[in-house]
């Protein structure tokens, strides 16, 4: 089995969905139990989607003992599991496959629950008995891109830390090799948004970049999504540098511009890698209701 850099959530929802196989008796993790492992994992959205399961807990144990067992492949996720049915192999296939799609490089749990509910209708009986739950209502919220906010007054944001990476702003006579830049290696929508931010006569260009002798590897903006001030974002980095600590620099440095500019809060609106937020900087989830 493929097995990519995991998030914090999904090593435990992995370690729910091992307990939650062993206390039913089954002898590998099938994909009921990766479903309903997620949810007790009870963090960020997977909290939401245990609120959302929590009416329907009777029902759902009911199926879990009576559904019929899923063929086993044998195989194995991590060295702290167990072996997995072959339609829970499908599902993390599927899921890792999403997370290559959108340019990532970390497993998380809406990659997961997308893929669980992409195969779905390969297991009519679970399909079936899964009709009770508001499938809808679980999918916007574990597996789209979701709103956040962070207190810029309850830290310090500097981060000071000399290696040969170089954090710093990005300069008007920049601009075009800036753009080129990002629209060739993270699209040209980020590209045309961060053009935002050089149309005011703001000597202060609201972007960081990163460095590594001389070369572009990363940048993180804010007040330039729709023009909106007190939103941060778009951030990329390179793939090659995503393990480096480098996106935990940058968004510091656009906070601590933030918090001196006298904004109180930062906006994170439609934030990808939430789980990156809530651990780097206590970003907290809006919920659904009132993020919309």
């Amino acid at each position: 089995m493929i097995v990519p850099c995991l998030t914090h959530k999904v090593h435990k929802l992995i370690k729910q969905a091992h307990e939650l196989a062993e206390r039913n008796q089954h002898t590998y993790i099938q994909s009921i139990d990766l479903f309903l492992g997620a949810a007790l994992v009870k963090e960020g959205t997977l909290r939401e989607m245990h609120d959302l399961l929590e009416p329907y807990s009777e029902q759902l144990e009911r199926l879990l003992k009576t559904l019929s067992p899923e063929p086993s492949s044998g195989i194995v996720i991590d060295s702290h599991s167990m072996p997995v049915s072959l339609n829970t192999l499908n599902i993390w296939n599927v899921s890792v496959n999403i997370m290559k799609r959108y340019n990532q490089t970390y497993l998380n749990e809406g990659h997961i629950i997308k893929a669980f509910f992409s195969l779905l209708s390969e297991q009519p009986q679970l399909e079936q008995g899964l009709q009770i739950v508001p499938q809808e209502s679980i999918i916007q919220s574990v597996t789209v891109a979701r709103n956040l906010s962070v207190h810029l007054l309850t830290r310090d944001w500097s981060l000071r830390k000399a290696d040969q990476v170089k954090i710093s702003s990005v300069q008007a006579y920049e601009k075009e090799h800036f753009l080129s830049w990002s629209g060739s290696h993270f699209g040209e929508v980020w590209s045309d948004t961060l053009r935002n931010a050089f149309q005011s006569n703001n000597p202060l260009i609201p972007i960081y970049k990163a460095e590594v002798e001389g070369r572009l590897i990363g940048f993180a903006a804010y007040d330039v999504f729709m023009d909106k001030k007190g939103v941060f974002g778009p951030m990329g980095v390179l793939p090659d540098f995503r393990h480096d600590g480098v996106g935990r620099r940058l968004l510091y440095a656009a906070l601590e511009s933030m918090k001196e500019k006298g904004y109180m809060y930062a906006m994170l609106i439609e934030a990808g890698p939430i789980e990156f937020y809530e651990k780097t900087c206590n970003a907290k989830l809006i919920p659904m209701e009132e993020g919309k």
